[in-house]
């Protein structure tokens, strides 16, 4: 076997695994951004009632409590990602990676269009429970197919740069909701569409599928 002297960083980037690492960073990023960014913006639309955005900004300076229903409905949708992962990891066995990664970052960018139109707070608690499954499944596909990609030796270092980009994105979506629901909820469902979106366009440009495919050593 022939023993690379470039470091692992570099193996990673290098022309055959670039495609793949930067994608894959790409698409972690945006779905662990859309992640935290839901789990901050649920108890803050709850607790405003928010229904569309196109309603106006809540007051700045409202600090009402989570009622017990508020709290249910955190719960019921907080169980989606559990669905979601469940879900991605049935589909991934019989279906592979790559397929079912694309339609649900499709879906998930439709899903989070609805968002700008307001039926009820039925309908729009039903929309958010969805999002979290969906994200749930593109997260978990993620998961599966970033340890299939790399060989044996870079493995660890591109899992390691990859999961870097998702605590960049945890940081990033924590902030954008803070900063910009009690500015414009259309904002923060418009900056939720374009990383959907990004996250999507990234799956169209990886196209490997990794799903029983032999792991490589070099």
């Amino acid at each position: 076997a022939v023993v690379s002297t470039q470091s692992t960083g570099k193996q990673v980037m290098s022309a055959e695994h670039r495609k793949p690492a930067i994608t894959l960073s790409v698409m972690y990023f945006c779905n662990i951004f859309i992640e935290t960014g839901v789990l901050v913006f649920l108890p803050l639309a709850f607790m405003t009632s928010f229904c569309g955005s196109d309603g106006k900004p809540p007051d700045r300076g409202r600090c009402d409590t989570l009622s017990q229903d508020d709290l249910w409905k955190l719960t019921i949708s907080a169980l989606g990602s559990i669905v979601g992962c469940t879900a991605a990891f049935i589909v991934g066995i019989y279906l592979g990676r790559l397929k079912p990664l694309r339609v649900s970052g499709a879906i998930q960018v439709v899903v989070f269009l609805s968002m700008f139109i307001c039926i009820s707070n039925a309908v729009t608690f039903g929309i958010v429970t969805a999002i979290k499954i969906i994200n749930a499944f593109v997260c978990m596909m993620i998961w599966l197919i970033v340890p299939e990609t790399f060989p044996t030796v870079i493995r660890n270092t591109a899992t390691g740069i990859i999961n870097s980009s998702g605590k960049c994105g945890a940081v990033a979506g924590t902030a954008m909701v803070y900063l910009l629901f009690y500015v414009s909820p259309r904002g923060v469902i418009s900056c939720f569409v374009v990383i959907a979106a990004v996250s999507f366009v990234s799956s169209l440009i990886f196209d490997k599928e990794t799903n029983d495919v032999p792991l490589t050593e070099t």
